[in-house]
């Protein structure tokens, strides 16, 4: 077979597999406009090898004409006007490419799945699946490689998977996988009918057997296990109620005995995407009885791990279920402030998708929701559901809230909460610390600190949507240095700086009240999406405080709290008392997180820990290292092979063809880790790797080494009975041998990244070296 053979039929296969992989990238964007470009970057590339091939270059021209034809395309699309005959590049048009990089790279560490489809994320996504294009022709048609061709489909796979997005639908992994094993039979087939039409004796008294059709028992195994692997999660989750699609190896609480977790996103990188959209799209509308509308809270984040806000891992089995008529569970700390009740009727946007968090006023002491599956969390009161979701439902609370005055938060005493609350990390700047003593250190109460802490935000910051959302402690240190940002990094600094003077804090994502229409009811839209701290004061729980400015893009509707103004001497109200009730019981410190989307489009991911170890914007930097090593895999595979058949492309006589066998049983020791001297003798190196490969494999060794040994030393007259073809056959043998016998990373080490290309480059630099310095000196 010729590897120098154009394989059109191969060539197209190869794309098409790359096409249908590609088409698992659709939950990391908003759109689908990315899919006609990233499509003709695959035909371009595909074109280029074909052509490439059909000149009969050598396999380098491969791994060159590829990206070089895809720099043309995101020229001639990006970047056209400032290039000559609007492709080929010049010094502006690659400073505009970078300068559209740059937008995607910011989109990506700005935003979370799915995001905003801008130029960037397109040229972004054009160079990702265009470099795979180049990987996959060059493995599975030129090197005749189609199993290796398969890494690159899954590293581009993975990228979907690996992030916080919604899960790939079991088609797109279906197509994927189906353009993956046609190319697998479509080589196999390949190299089966190059040996030609099978020949069967035939015999009186056995009927000739009827060809069958190549590859059809591969397409029928192939189409079995695709069918396997998409119908045994649904079967799965028809069986076992407790295991989902959206998470089939998610066990939940271990320690509640069956409870069910749901996936849930990363609620502060959400909120950064839906604030800095600045939308109307309407999420939720309201009427109340409340005098002044509150807040609605979705999520309480109680964790905080050095890096990231999460909340403690919920479960069905320790959150009680809402019944009808049924109080929640008690209101934590609130025994002595005055209340206010009001009811609330909440109808949800029918666009919203995900909904599984209720945004509801604090406290709720009642839920009246349509459906199964609804539960309260004990310590945060945060409602959701494990079966269901409100989109485009109206359901309605009845909430208690707190109306403290200022002498009874500064008349708190200690406080009697979990230490979850007032946790910190080990390792905190200094000067953290030091800023937060500095600025509260004429507080008598651990209220008046707090709020000194709230005026200290108002007045020294301001409000800014550009600065990303914050993954790691020195994002915390640049936001104090430039003093501007958004209301998560308010909400976030003031609950860590209230825990560094021992008060118990948390960080709440919701909505601002909305704005009221001329019909009474409220409306509330993306933009109104709003994060804000809440601290604990025994007696009158847990409070709202609001240390975010106001400015161009922050809700109209927030506002400072009443009881943290100028303090005022008021009189006390009678306090209303909660009926008794079961103590709060602490959240669970283990398990795994669940929880949905309560904003609009919501992305899914695993549970909060793994989210805050990892971030949850698009991973640029590991898609790119991915990308990077699939390249170097390659690069180093090819220029072995291309070594291996310079190796051969002259070997028609026995000298010749003994000196291109040694040295393809140098390359393959030298892949394999078992070492070469180079004065090392033939008969030493059968002596040496003998033993090693065993008995079977002693004569096609021992016939490479006389080979050589002839060959160096004897007569011409002696090599007449060695044939090219036979010391061809033995070098295969013989690095069959090396891989049974090595261990399995050296085998998958010498497959991925030999190291006999680096042997090669290296004499290949040497010489040129040489080849310098003899005309230097001539």
């Amino acid at each position: 077979m010729n590897v120098m053979g154009a394989r059109p039929g191969m060539s197209v296969i190869a794309a098409l597999a790359t096409l249908l992989s590609a088409g698992s990238l659709y939950p990391l964007f908003q759109d689908r406009s990315w899919v006609v470009p990233a499509a003709g970057a695959v035909a371009v590339v595909t074109a280029a090898a074909m052509i490439v091939r059909r000149l009969r270059l050598p396999p380098v021209f491969d791994l060159l004409a590829g990206p070089a034809v895809l720099l043309l395309y995101v020229t001639a699309l990006y970047s056209g006007a400032s290039a000559i005959l609007w492709a080929i590049p010049t010094p502006g048009s690659l400073g505009a490419l970078a300068d559209v990089l740059r937008e995607g790279g910011d989109t990506a560490e700005t935003y979370a799945a799915p995001l905003p489809v801008n130029d960037g994320v397109r040229l972004l996504t054009v160079l990702g699946v265009g470099l795979v294009a180049v990987v996959v022709d060059l493995l599975a048609v030129r090197l005749r490689r189609a199993a290796p061709a398969g890494l690159p489909l899954l590293a581009m796979y993975s990228v979907p998977v690996a992030v916080p997005a919604e899960s790939v639908h079991w088609a797109a992994f279906a197509a994927g996988s189906a353009g993956y094993l046609a190319m697998l039979v479509a080589d196999a087939r390949t190299r089966v009918t190059g040996w030609g039409r099978p020949v069967f004796t035939p015999r009186p008294d056995r009927e000739e057997p009827a060809p069958r059709p190549t590859g059809s028992a591969g397409l029928r195994v192939g189409a079995a296990s695709i069918a396997v692997a998409v119908a045994v999660p649904v079967l799965l989750s028809v069986l076992l109620p407790g295991v989902t699609s959206a998470g089939m190896f998610d066990l939940g609480d271990r320690g509640t005995g069956g409870s069910t977790t749901i996936t849930t996103a990363d609620p502060l990188v959400d909120l950064k995407r839906k604030i800095t959209r600045l939308g109307d799209e309407e999420v939720l509308s309201y009427s109340t009885t409340a005098r002044n509308p509150d807040y609605l809270r979705i999520y309480a984040l109680d964790r905080f791990d050095g890096n990231r806000w999460t909340y403690s891992p919920l479960s069905a089995g320790a959150a009680p279920p809402i019944e009808k008529g049924q109080p929640l569970p008690v209101v934590p700390g609130l025994s002595v402030a005055s209340a206010e009740d009001a009811t609330t009727e909440i109808a949800v946007g029918e666009k919203i998708r995900d909904m599984q968090f209720l945004p509801l006023p604090y406290a709720p002491r009642e839920v009246r929701i349509d459906g199964d599956g609804w539960r309260a969390d004990r310590q945060s009161l945060m409602v959701f559901s494990t079966t269901g979701d409100a989109d485009g439902m109206a359901y309605s609370v009845d909430s208690r809230r707190a109306t403290p005055t200022t002498e009874q938060l500064r008349r708190a005493g200690l406080h009697v909460m979990p230490a979850e609350y007032t946790r910190l990390p080990d390792r905190l700047p200094a000067e953290l610390t030091r800023l937060t003593r500095k600025i509260t250190a004429k507080g008598a109460t651990p209220f008046d600190k707090a709020v000194l802490l709230q005026r200290w935000f108002h007045k020294e910051f301001t409000y800014s949507l550009d600065p990303a959302p914050p993954s790691r402690m020195s994002d915390l240190v640049a936001f104090l240095r430039d003093r501007r940002g958004y209301c998560e990094q308010f909400a976030a600094t003031m609950a860590l700086m209230t825990r560094l003077l021992d008060i118990p804090s948390r960080v709440v994502v919701g909505y601002a009240p909305g704005s009221q229409g001329e019909d009474g009811r409220y409306v509330v839209r993306q933009k109104d999406a709003h994060a804000w701290p809440e601290l604990y004061f025994e007696g009158s729980g847990w409070v709202r405080f609001e240390p975010t400015p106001s400015g161009p893009g922050a809700p109209d509707s927030v506002g400072i709290p009443d009881y943290t103004r100028q303090p005022s001497r008021q009189t006390e109200a009678k306090p209303t008392p909660e009926p008794a009730g079961p103590a709060p019981a602490p959240t669970a410190a283990a398990g795994e997180t669940p929880g949905a989307a309560p904003l609009p489009e919501a992305p899914k991911t695993q549970a909060p820990e793994a989210m805050a170890s990892r971030g949850s914007s698009v991973p640029v930097g590991w898609i790119l290292g991915v990308l990077a090593m699939v390249l170097l895999s390659a690069a180093l595979r090819l220029v072995r092979e291309a070594a291996g058949w310079r190796r051969w492309a002259g070997a028609d006589d026995p000298a010749a063809a003994a000196t291109a066998a040694w040295a393809q049983l140098r390359a393959d020791t030298i892949d394999h880790r078992l070492g070469w001297n180079a004065s090392e003798s033939p008969r030493g190196v059968l002596r040496r790797l003998g033993p090693a490969l065993g008995p079977e494999i002693a004569e096609p060794l021992a016939r490479i080494a006389l080979a050589q040994e002839l060959s160096r030393y004897a007569p011409p007259g002696r090599l007449q009975r060695v044939t090219p073809q036979g010391l061809r056959a033995d070098t295969k043998a013989v690095r069959a041998a090396l891989a049974s016998s090595s261990s399995s990373a050296d085998r998958w080490q010498a497959r991925l990244f030999p190291a006999s290309s680096l042997d090669v480059l290296r004499r290949a630099a040497d010489r040129l070296r040489g080849l310098v310095e003899r005309r230097r000196k001539s």
